[in-house]
């Protein structure tokens, strides 16, 4: 192949490049004023029961959730906003020791109990709760305290230590032996017993500003002269000699049997039991004066600094470097490992860092190479370093750079080189200008022009049948040695905007796109996200040296758990496959770089950035399996708040819901995943990252809201929170309200149908009385005239015959009109009272016993004269009266009868009696007792005759 290798530059590195010490950043998470901190002295910190952070400062108690902080101050009954000190109590209440005394919080409010009012106006350093429930107090001004169960204060120093002034710190060993931390000395009590520690005890320090009792029962002790550890038998200083850079050690705290992390006055270090490991502002700690730190429950270390507020660190999983500790840019490109085994840097504008595990030394354009904005490395099987650049190709071999020419090509923005090991031939990969195939005997520009889709060409893969993969801007090339292949979007592929390509240990293509990651298996392509558009890039895809696969994103890099990812079965399960590590976990930037990651030798993921580089050292992942604490911060119904440990009911205008809650987990804060309901409302769980939730307009109804939380790795679960709440439906929708429009309802009807049967009923009054008029009018005075006519013609000289024909129709005629007066009477409406009946009765009665001889009594006085009967049952009791009564008169020889009638509404009685010796009811020609029973029968009622003790008629019976 005719190549010509120009040779432009030639140094010697060791001799004349740039070492730069290099300190690397370790990821320090930082929260302060800015994070809204109340104040930037974190003096103590305490995680409680719940999961909540606490942190004492110089003005207010801060509650952190790992998203904000919520402040009390003295307006909320803190006795005094200087907070030196806290303690959770076995009762869950959390102490507050303050410059002026104790408060202690109990359901949202502080308070300072009379049991402690003694210590108002004394400074509180510390507080502790020894196993019998005791707690030992100590304080800046006036020594130890102790509060007994019996909530009894008693000054310790007083009875026992009066030259103990300032106790800093107090523990309890295994034993229940009190240990105590002053600047007077260091004491231990057990029982009635005590004892001050000195030199002759070989304690090597006279003044002690911390102490703590590990899980292994050994006693470390903060002093002025460095750390000091009591294993039961002996003393021992470590200090400079272990090579701890600041002697006076604030706070302690224990990790593990290996890890001991101090305070000083000078920085953080780390103790492994032989020797100090210093940080300091140069490995990314905010400020070097430590006043205090914690072990969460999650493993994770918490430091309270003097003027910075509080840092978080996990572990050293990620070391970073930028422009301030070596680097020469901040945009890092890519990485390549050299046969001594140091990483080459790749940055964009500053040339080259190389990094041999302690130093970064820097190699630019001053020392021959062709160009400071470097994009990719390619090392060859000669182990010579391929570099592309902005403006050509170098090649750095034997110590000394050299430029690549060929064909008079002018190599542009070089993104990615191959050399085919087999042919010697070269691929070069460029932005904006194609792809170059370089031979021995001439080149291929494959470009828009002929057959390439798109002129940016940003990576270059071979695979093992020794097909080419090029990723571009138009889609993914292959490339079988003769006859290239197209994959867009109309195969699936996310998006023709492909940035990279990763041949995993299986031998599938990972195809890294603008819109997220796809799979080439089996021929075909593999969306690795349900939804057609997000707004994450992905530049790379790369597996560790576990097998496990990363995406590089501009939001951070993503652990995908594959095989969980394929097991999935709930949409929960798919989003548990997706671990994100971003600032929060140490990574320098969220936004990585294409072409920005890289696989070392001793199994470091390097990955760059546009703000530095990290070292990720994947081994150090560890799976957070503790279920985050879940807490309701706020629930609001139409603004107003509620406490969610109690139930309400609500009218239907307090129907809008607003909750927002909190996972307390601090490793990702920011990637918790809520599970939540609203039983009553929703069908299903919805899912999502936001602690907030809001549901307007709800209906009425029984209601139960219920949230559960999981962290970054999907532990947790097991814990509901559960609000209950009833929203009331409007007054015209309640029962009540119901029941009583439908009572209104109903009334009205039966006053709507009452009202048209009164309507008829006196319309046929009306008619009635109207019929009764013309029959009395009309018929009766016909038949009266008629009747006065046959006696008029009786007056005349007639024969015998016609005068007995003209008697007969003149009685039948006044037959007739005493029948119709019956009849016009019983029509008439004017006649329907019980009055009507009894008057109609004596008239009947004086009629046909009209010679005074015949004795009748009545007994009506119970009966109301005004009651209304029906018509049918006035006129059949009537007629069934004269029928009685005729019976009297024809067939009996009574001199008296009593007649009694009795209706109260709806019970009717008839009784006609008299004193006669009897009559004969079983006659068979006797009609007018048919009469009666046939009338009685019409109306319903039963009739008894009786003729052994007079003769009687009773007759019972019901209005229908």
């Amino acid at each position: 192949m005719n190549l010509r290798l120009t040779f432009t530059f030639t140094i010697l590195i060791t001799l004349l490049g740039l070492d730069m010490l290099s300190a690397q950043l370790l990821p320090f998470r930082s929260y302060s004023i800015e994070s809204g901190l109340s104040e930037s002295g974190g003096h103590d910190l305490l995680q409680d029961s719940k999961g909540y952070i606490w942190v004492a400062t110089g003005y207010g108690l801060n509650r952190f959730d790992g998203q904000g902080f919520r402040q009390y101050y003295e307006d909320n009954g803190l006795s005094n906003n200087r907070v030196h000190s806290l303690l959770e109590h076995s009762d869950k209440k959390i102490w507050v020791g303050t410059e002026s005394g104790i408060s202690i919080l109990e359901n949202d409010s502080l308070v300072t109990p009379s049991y402690l009012a003694e210590l108002s106006g004394i400074p509180i350093q510390d507080m502790f709760e020894d196993r019998q429930g005791n707690v030992w107090i100590g304080t800046s001004t006036s020594g130890l305290w102790k509060l007994n169960q019996n909530r009894t204060l008693q000054h310790v120093s007083e009875d026992k230590f009066p030259s103990i002034v300032n106790v800093e710190a107090i523990g309890q060993t295994e034993d229940d032996a009190i240990w105590v931390a002053s600047r007077e000395g260091l004491l231990r009590l057990e029982g009635d017993q005590s004892h001050q520690f000195s030199e002759q005890d070989g304690l090597m320090a006279d003044e002690f500003l911390a102490i703590t009792v590990d899980r292994y029962n050994r006693v470390w002790i903060g002093s002025t002269e460095g750390l000091i550890r009591y294993d039961h038998e002996s003393f021992r200083l470590f200090g400079s000699e272990e090579d701890l850079n600041n002697l006076q050690i604030t706070t302690i705290a224990v990790l593990n049997y290996s890890t001991i992390w101090v305070g000083t006055e000078g920085g953080l270090a780390r103790f492994d039991g032989s020797q100090f490991t210093n940080y300091t502002r140069e490995q990314g700690l905010p400020v070097t004066i430590i006043r205090s730190t914690m072990i969460d429950r999650e493993g994770s270390l918490w430091i309270g600094t003097l003027g910075s507020g509080i840092s978080y660190y996990s572990g050293p999983l990620f070391q970073s470097f930028n422009i301030d500790t070596g680097l020469p840019n901040n945009v890092v490109t890519g990485f390549i490992e050299d046969e001594e085994s140091n990483i080459w840097i790749a940055t964009y504008g500053g040339g080259i860092a190389v990094y041999d595990g302690d130093e970064l030394t820097v190699m630019d354009e001053s020392d021959g190479l062709v160009d400071n904005k470097v994009y990719t490395f390619y090392k060859d099987t000669d182990g010579r370093i391929w570099i592309g650049t902005s403006n050509g190709i170098s090649i750095y071999d034997d110590g000394r750079f050299e430029t690549f020419e060929a064909f008079g090509i002018n190599f542009r923005s070089v993104r990615k080189i191959h050399r085919d090991d087999s042919s010697g031939h070269l691929w070069i990969a460029t932005y904006n200008d194609g792809l170059y195939h370089l031979r021995e005997d001439g080149y291929d520009h494959f470009n828009t022009s002929n057959i390439f889709p798109n002129n940016t060409v940003m990576d270059i893969k071979k695979d093992d049948e020794g097909i080419y993969w090029f990723a571009t801007y138009g889609g993914v090339a292959k490339y079988d040695g003769e006859n290239f292949e197209f994959i867009t979007i109309a195969d699936d592929l996310p998006s023709n905007g492909v940035i990279h390509i990763y041949i995993d240990h299986e031998g599938d293509k990972w195809f890294s796109t603008f819109n997220g990651p796809a799979r080439y298996t089996d021929g075909q392509v593999e969306r690795l996200v349900r939804s057609r558009q997000i707004d994450t890039i992905f530049y790379f895809a790369i597996q560790d040296a576990a097998g496990r696969y990363w995406f590089g994103t501009n939001r951070g890099m993503i652990l995908f758990r594959k095989d969980d990812f394929y097991a999935a079965q709930t949409e929960l399960d798919r989003i548990f496959s997706y671990r994100y590590f971003t600032t929060n976990q140490g990574l320098i930037a969220n936004e990585l770089n294409a072409g920005g990651s890289f696989l070392a030798s001793d199994g470091a993921l390097w990955l760059g950035t546009v703000e530095g580089l990290s070292r990720f050292d994947t081994d150090l992942i560890r799976e957070n399996n503790l279920a985050p604490g879940l807490e309701f911060e706020e629930i609001l119904i139409s603004g107003n708040s509620v406490d969610p440990n109690r139930e309400y009911t609500f009218t239907h205008d307090h129907n809008f819901l607003q909750a927002s809650f909190s996972g307390l987990t601090y490793d990702a804060p920011e990637q918790v995943i809520y599970e939540y309901r609203l039983r009553g409302y929703d069908q299903e769980w919805q899912i999502g990252r936001e602690n907030l939730v809001r549901y307007p307009s709800l209906p009425s109804g029984e209601y139960r809201f219920q949230v559960r939380a999981f962290n970054a790795d999907g532990a947790g679960g097991e814990k509901t929170a559960q609000f209950y709440f009833t929203i009331l439906p409007p007054f015209y929708f309640q029962w009540w309200f119901i029941l009583s429009m439908l009572t209104l309802f109903i009334g009205f009807v039966m006053f709507i149908i009452r009202y048209y049967r009164v309507r008829k009923q006196v319309d046929i009054e009306k008619m009635r009385v109207q019929i009764a008029s013309d029959l009395h009018d009309d018929v009766g005075s016909s038949l009266t005239e008629l009747a006065l006519q046959s006696d008029f013609l009786q007056a005349f000289k007639i024969s015998e015959e016609m005068r007995s024909t003209l008697k007969q129709m003149g009685e039948q005629s006044r037959k007739i009109v005493t029948s119709l007066d019956d009849i016009v009477w019983s029509i008439d409406a004017r006649n329907d009272t019980a009055g009507d009946l009894t008057d109609r009765m004596q008239d009947y009665v004086n009629q046909m016993f009209n010679n005074g001889k015949f004795e009748v009594l009545y007994h009506f006085e119970e009966l109301d004269m005004d009651e209304k009967l029906p018509v049918q049952i006035k006129e059949n009791i009537y007629l069934i009266f004269k029928e009685a009564v005729n019976n009297i008169v024809k067939h009996s020889n009574a001199t008296r009868a009593d007649i009694r009638f009795s209706f109260n509404g709806r019970d009717f009685e008839l009784l006609v009696h008299d004193n006669g010796t009897g009559a004969d009811i079983n006659r068979k020609t006797g009609q007018g007792l048919n009469n009666i029973q046939m009338r009685a029968t019409r109306i319903g009622a039963d009739v008894e005759i009786d003729s052994e003790k007079g003769f009687s008629i009773h007759v019972m019976g019901k209005v229908e």
